[in-house]
């Protein structure tokens, strides 16, 4: 079946499909190749829905774009729904013992799914797909104006990294009150979103959203209590850290506090890293990298040039980066907002690592669900492309910088890394308190406070004095509590694998490569805890495995810092 076979505007041809696998017999051999033509129409379906949702990310303002993203939504995601779920059910019911191990993480997941179907929930999900393109309207529609220039938000955040104090506070300033133009349409939003969230999971029978999110997710490996456990870690171990680091860098600027608009900049003032002038250098300049970290990867890399990159920021564009998959073509795209500053690199290194995740599971597994992984290993995936990339960063192995430099960026990634677990851990808390503690009459001022009690204990060494405004709307500026609902987790049990895959190429940079290559083969064919395994990691989030990563970070920046 080809994508020609499929009509965009009516579900008529797709149904037959439905009904034959449906009508099939599924004893004896014929099971594998059912879930073949079942995987083949997935496939399809998938590749036709993430063609228009990249169109629309594109362009926010392609009113055909919207159309045809709106139609994906409210038209063929409710049949697809359905229809799978039906499909699900009969696989369930027939023999599946003949099927090979590499099917067993497939059927558990299976199995999960379809306990909580419901055929009710199917109009919210519709609905909640529609605000989700509301959020992005909203934040693509974002401009600021300084000194009589229009600059998109990513545009505007390179100026944040000034080392003029008086430039990056404006900027940071100037942003922040975009974002509070749209205080008031962003509350509602989200207040619009979590009653029906609520609505799914009582739906399904479970207690709370985050029970209906575990399950969703497959989260088999870890449970709500654990995500605690990993909070209170990194309180202890990171947030120590992060606040020598914050001393360290308050005192090399020379001044009285540390203020939001002075986290970004050089700690010695000097200018921000320049490793770019626009997306056509950044884009030959990942090929270079990834030539080093693998001649394999590398040639992936070249197949994406080839129409699956958008990179460069521009008006219209939907905020933040992504990789997604061409399920037919079996070739990934990645998007972002590059504007010319390092964060741009690891951006792109990292969407680079979910790109070749999803390429190596595709090469090695002929089934969609045996794709990419677990959220929790495409992360690692992600980052630790950004840590294994980091020795070929200098020009002298085909990177962006002098050696200088390159040992700067180095260093602004190892504390970005220390930082950021404390940011995920106020992101995640806050979504637990969502879904599970705050009460159905919750209202945004309610939100605002939870955030901010959070962020008191967990972000430290920042004098937000006289910006409360700005502090306690922060939640706001987070995509993935308005698009993606507790997920954020991932990220953080994901930096633990990477960092542990970076520790192993400390000592063998070629031996972490391919076993991490070896790992992204295994697609979803094994459990969350196998996978750090094969990638030469364990999956542990208690203090001691967040101490000793911690620890490690701070002992090579110290190594940097020299």
């Amino acid at each position: 079946m080809s994508m020609k076979t499929i009509d965009p505007l009516s579900w008529a041809t797709i149904q037959p499909v439905v009904d034959a696998l449906l009508a099939a017999d599924l004893t004896g051999e014929q099971l594998a190749g059912w879930l073949r033509q079942w995987s083949d129409l997935e496939a399809q379906l998938n590749e036709f829905s993430f063609r228009a949702y990249r169109a629309m990310t594109e362009d926010t303002t392609d009113a055909e774009a919207e159309k045809r993203f709106l139609y994906v939504v409210e038209e063929l995601d409710p049949k697809s729904r359905v229809a799978s779920q039906s499909l699900k059910e009969k696989l369930l019911a027939a023999d599946t013992s003949q099927l090979p191990p590499t099917a067993s993480q497939m059927l558990q997941r299976f199995r999960a799914e379809a306990e909580l179907f419901r055929e009710v929930n199917i109009p919210l999900f519709t609905e909640l797909d529609r605000l989700g393109n509301e959020f992005n309207k909203i934040m693509g529609a974002m401009t600021v104006e300084l000194e009589g220039e229009t600059q998109t938000m990513q545009q505007i955040q390179k100026l944040w990294s000034s080392p003029d104090r008086d430039v990056r506070s404006r900027a940071w300033r100037a942003s922040l009150d975009r974002f509070l133009q749209d205080r008031t349409a962003l509350n509602a939003l989200f207040l619009k979103m979590l009653p029906l969230r609520r609505q799914i999971a009582r739906n399904a029978g479970k207690d709370s959203f985050v029970e209906y999110v575990w399950q969703q997710y497959g989260r088999f490996d870890y449970s709500p209590a654990d995500c605690r456990t990993f909070h209170a870690a990194i309180e202890q171990e990171v947030v120590p850290l992060v606040r020598k680091w914050r001393a360290r860098h308050q005192e090399q600027l020379g001044i009285a506090s540390l203020r939001p608009w002075d986290l970004d900049v050089d700690p010695q003032s000097r200018p921000a890293l320049a490793p770019f002038s626009d997306a056509a250098e950044l884009e030959a300049g990942g090929q270079r990298m990834f030539d080093q970290v693998d001649p394999v990867l590398g040639e992936r890399y070249t197949q994406m040039r080839d129409g699956y990159l958008d990179l460069g920021s521009r008006q219209g564009k939907a905020p933040g980066g992504y990789c997604g998959g061409m399920f037919v073509a079996k070739v990934p795209y990645i998007f972002m907002n590059a504007v010319g500053t390092h964060d741009d690199v690891q951006t792109l290194l990292h969407e680079g690592g979910h790109a070749f995740h999803f390429m190596e599971s595709a090469a090695h597994n002929d089934l969609i669900w045996n794709y990419d992984g677990p959220m929790e290993f495409c992360e690692v995936a992600s980052m630790a492309m950004e840590l294994l990339a980091a020795p070929y960063l200098d020009q002298a192995s085909g990177g962006f910088y002098s050696s200088a430099d390159a040992r700067r960026a180095r260093a602004e990634h190892l504390l970005k890394t220390l930082t950021f677990l404390p940011y995920m851990a106020v992101v995640d808390a806050f979504q637990h308190w969502v879904y599970s503690e705050a009460s159905d009459d919750v209202s945004a001022a309610d939100l605002d406070a939870k955030w901010g009690e959070l962020w008191d204990r967990f972000m430290v060494g920042e004098d937000w004095s006289g910006l409360g405004a700005e502090k306690l709307t922060g939640w706001h500026r987070k995509m993935h509590i308005f698009t993606t609902p507790l997920y954020y987790i991932e990220y953080g049990l994901a930096e633990l694998g990477a960092l542990q895959v970076w520790r192993n190429a400390l000592q063998d940079q070629a031996g972490a490569v391919a076993q991490y290559r070896s790992a992204l083969a295994l697609g979803n064919t094994r459990s969350l805890s196998q996978l750090f395994a094969a990638a030469g990691a364990t999956f542990g989030f208690d203090r001691a495995t967040v101490g000793e990563l911690a620890r490690l970070v701070d002992a090579h920046l110290e190594q940097l810092e020299a």
